[in-house]
């Protein structure tokens, strides 16, 4: 509209001035284009509404069977751990490793000082050297001769026995820590055991020949060599317990021990763990613990690798309840071969609790709960249908539920967040 040809002097209205049509024309003129802007803007909000059809993401709703879990928390421990300590106490003199070196069994930690233990073992050879030429003076070759090797045999015996009774003694304290199966243990009674009956037999051997061919200065001097002998022996078992060994391969997680500092067998030790296999323990109240069983395989969450998931399988479960709270203790093995997990890290293991078979099953995000009452989404004919459900067991991933629905159904299980009951969508796969 061009107002400006608008010639107002010629209008006359009675009982209008100049002031009044001026405000009726400019009122008009407001009017006009506010009914046009309505227009405008119905007409954009019809095409905007036209375009406002929302995408969703559908799958079928499962049936079968449906597992329920519970999360028990522990934390990772080395499936082997030894503190190494000496036998025999000593200064420090060298120390070989450092906290998270990896060691291989046999590997030396650290050694204590040598010299007197070497000053006793040359000593004791010493002895033995002057006991065997006693020995010899003291019967013709021939006597000497037989009396000669039933001591060395017993001589051998006796170092073969020191050595298994001292392998003995150490595989006990191993398979107190648990680093050692029992068959190891079995398997170092039943060497220490026949060296017994070995040593009990050449002493006995020597004993006859003996009393047979030598007069009583003979039996002494040939009983000295003997003694001799076994001092040697224990000598150098003194000496070797000087060099401090790792008993099994891993990575030394403590170290105790500083080069001038004295060592014992109650301090100065080397912490060795193998961490190729961890174990996840858990307590397991009295409801779960007929659930599971040894060999079963498990899925354990790692707190701090994000929840990953890892495989672990059942090792032990504990046939008495403990005291505290009458629960009971469960240990998971995991392999950890390339060495991402780590001891005491905190875990979350999974235990099956509830089983249903023939059983409808949905993902857990497809459920919305309005007021206490759950709902899942349809999709019929391109439009949302909001369907009341029962649910029952559920698991990290998936809700059985039963109701007015059918496993042919479409589920909505993305975008049904800002949907309404009847509104029409679009599908995308």
């Amino acid at each position: 509209m061009n107002f400006k040809n608008l010639n107002i002097k010629k209008f006359k209205i009675k009982g209008f001035n100049k002031k009044n049509l001026i405000f009726i024309i400019v009122v008009g003129v407001a009017i006009v284009l506010a009914f046009s802007g309505i227009r405008t803007f119905t007409k954009n909000k019809k095409v905007e509404t036209k375009q406002e059809i929302k995408n969703v993401r559908t799958q079928k709703i499962t049936s079968g069977s449906i597992s329920a879990n519970v999360e028990y928390a522990g934390t990772l421990k080395p499936a082997k751990e030894v503190a190494v300590l000496p036998k025999t106490g000593g200064k420090v003199v060298s120390v070989n490793v450092n906290v998270g070196d990896k060691v291989t069994e046999g590997q030396v930690l650290y050694t204590l000082d040598k010299e007197e233990s070497e000053a006793n073992l040359q000593s004791q050879k010493a002895g033995l050297e002057s006991a065997k030429a006693d020995l010899e003076k003291t019967s013709d070759s021939s006597q000497a001769q037989q009396i000669s090797q039933a001591e060395q045999t017993y001589g051998k015996a006796q170092v073969e026995f020191n050595n298994t009774e001292d392998n003995y003694n150490k595989m006990q304290k191993l398979y107190g820590t648990g680093a050692i199966s029992k068959k190891d243990l079995d398997d170092a009674k039943k060497q220490y055991d026949n060296a017994s009956i070995d040593l009990k037999s050449a002493k006995d051997n020597l004993d006859i020949i003996e009393n047979k061919i030598g007069p009583q200065s003979t039996k002494s001097a040939a009983a000295r060599v003997a003694q001799s002998e076994a001092g040697v022996s224990t000598a150098q078992i003194q000496l070797n317990n000087a060099t401090i060994t790792s008993p099994i391969s891993g990575i030394v997680s403590e170290k105790d021990v500083e080069v001038g500092k004295i060592a014992s067998s109650q301090s100065g030790s080397v912490t060795v763990i193998d961490s190729s296999t961890l174990t996840a323990e858990i307590t397991v109240p009295d409801s779960m613990i007929g659930k599971i069983k040894v060999g079963e395989a498990v899925p354990i969450s790692i707190n701090a690798l994000d929840n990953k998931i890892v495989n672990g399988v059942i090792d032990t479960i504990s046939p008495a309840a403990n005291s505290k709270d009458k629960c009971y203790s469960v240990k998971a093995k995991i392999d950890n071969a390339n060495g991402d997990l780590k001891a005491g890290m905190f875990v979350k293991v999974s235990l099956q609790s509830d089983t249903k078979d023939n059983v409808l099953s949905v993902p857990n995000q497809a459920i919305k709960t309005e007021n206490g009452v759950n709902y899942v989404y349809l999709v019929e004919n391109n439009k949302i249908k909001k369907v009341a459900v029962n649910t029952g067991i559920s698991n990290a991933k998936f809700t059985e539920v039963s109701g007015n629905i059918s496993q042919t159904a479409d589920i909505i299980t993305e975008g049904q967040s800002i949907l309404a009951d009847g509104e029409k969508v679009n599908v995308i796969k």
